[in-house]
């Protein structure tokens, strides 16, 4: 089954139109008031082949951006507060939605999608900070378990209270409804890129 994301964009032709991954027109922005850094890209790629499909290169050239403004809102507001890396915030909400905010080395990395390397260095730097213990698993001592401790359970408490401040500050101009639509999109998006390709071998 083949499935298109309900975004909209501006065509000459029709002023609004579904995106359509098998007809491009995101190229045709002429018309749209607001232009960015990705229309001048599509255009520059469309006068080269004007055959060329823009459309994957679109999506992800404004996903990639949405999520540096993001995090660079969310970083800016706890930068402030201790908190250096995007990474921190990552380490400190796995915990805090873990049953007693303990999770396995193992499950960080799988979370985090790094190295075994990376997360054991993080989780070093955390347990300076005094944010994180480390104990090896009784049940199995080739795991280590990582806990938070009562001041990394405060400090969790007021990313997540800082992150959702931001969050809304950088969407407060955006049309709920509007907000909605994208994130379900989104979802579908998501749940596509993350599947198991339904055509692969058995």
């Amino acid at each position: 089954m083949q499935k298109y994301l309900n975004v909209k964009i501006l065509d000459l032709e029709d002023p609004v139109k579904s995106f359509n991954v098998q007809e491009s027109t995101i190229y045709s922005v002429e018309a749209d008031p607001i232009r960015d850094e990705a229309d001048e890209i599509v255009e520059f790629w469309h006068q080269e082949n004007p055959d060329l499909d823009v459309t994957a290169k679109t999506l992800a050239i404004r996903l990639r951006r949405a999520s540096q403004h993001l995090e660079r809102a969310v970083r800016t507001n706890l930068a402030a507060n201790g908190v250096d890396e995007y990474w921190e915030i990552e380490v400190l909400m796995s915990l805090l939605r873990a049953p007693g905010y303990r999770r396995s080395a193992g499950d960080l990395t799988r979370e985090s999608w790094v190295t075994s390397g990376a997360i054991t260095n993080r989780v070093g730097r955390m347990e300076r900070r005094g944010w994180v213990t480390r104990e090896v698993d009784p049940n199995d001592r080739r795991q280590v378990l990582v806990t938070l401790t009562a001041e990394g359970l405060q400090r969790a408490h007021h990313v997540v209270a800082t992150k959702n401040e931001s969050e809304k500050r950088l969407f407060s101009d955006l049309d709920r409804a509007f907000l909605e639509r994208v994130t379900t999109d989104l979802r579908t998006l998501l749940a596509a890129m993350e599947s198991p390709a339904s055509d692969g071998p058995d």
